[in-house]
């Protein structure tokens, strides 16, 4: 596949989580890293051979020991080593495990991009949304809004667009502008804080 953009992407794979891993979905863009337990000694030929298609784009690590969840840190390891260099990648894990989630909404709240998909079939249709980036001096009402939302009952959180709008502008005593409320929304979505689907905001922290 052609590439779509110039930023540059990462892909780590859970493959003791994840054996689907249909590398052909993946345009020029993307460079991975496949995870594999220590105990796992086989990988499908099929794999292995799109992979040798990829040639330096892929790489593969073998963990080493045991213990629970021991492969999951081996990928946060990674994470961190490829926020501290630039330009910072979008980073997306495929896996199944749900415990990734709370480390990528911190990593996501810090400034950085990444998400987790279940299959390379969900790649594409969860692409981030354009957006204006929020100036740096921006950045503490951001984490303020991010604070706020977090310490509501999720029932009780703005489910509409117009209704957050209101809520933002409230934390701040009406003294914030409605440029600075829509960049805030605009960097939630970015950073899969939040989605937006048939007109219903949904919270993912």
């Amino acid at each position: 596949m052609v590439a779509t953009t110039d930023r540059p992407r990462l892909l780590l794979v859970d493959f003791e989580n994840v054996q689907q891993v249909e590398l052909a979905k993946l345009d020029d863009s993307y460079r991975v890293i496949i995870f594999v337990g220590a105990d796992q000694k086989n990988v499908p030929f099929d794999l292995v051979t799109r992979a040798q298609q990829l040639g330096s784009r892929v790489e593969w690590q073998k963990i080493t020991g045991n213990g629970s969840n021991a492969l999951d840190f081996f990928i946060a390891f990674q994470l961190g080593r490829v926020f501290e260099g630039t330009p910072r990648p979008e980073c997306t894990i495929l896996s199944r495990d749900k415990g990734f989630d709370p480390l990528i909404r911190h990593v996501n709240t810090n400034g950085m991009k990444c998400r987790r998909i279940s299959s390379l079939g969900e790649l594409h249709h969860r692409a981030a949304p354009t957006a204006v980036a929020v100036p740096p001096a921006e950045e503490p009402k951001l984490k303020r809004v991010i604070e706020v939302l977090g310490n509501l009952e999720k029932r009780g959180r703005p489910r509409k667009r117009k209704t957050l709008s209101q809520a933002i502008s409230a934390m701040f005593q009406k003294r914030i502008s409605s440029q600075e409320v829509e960049r805030i929304i605009s960097a939630l979505l970015t950073r899969r804080l939040i989605t937006e689907a048939h007109n219903t905001i949904s919270y993912e922290f």
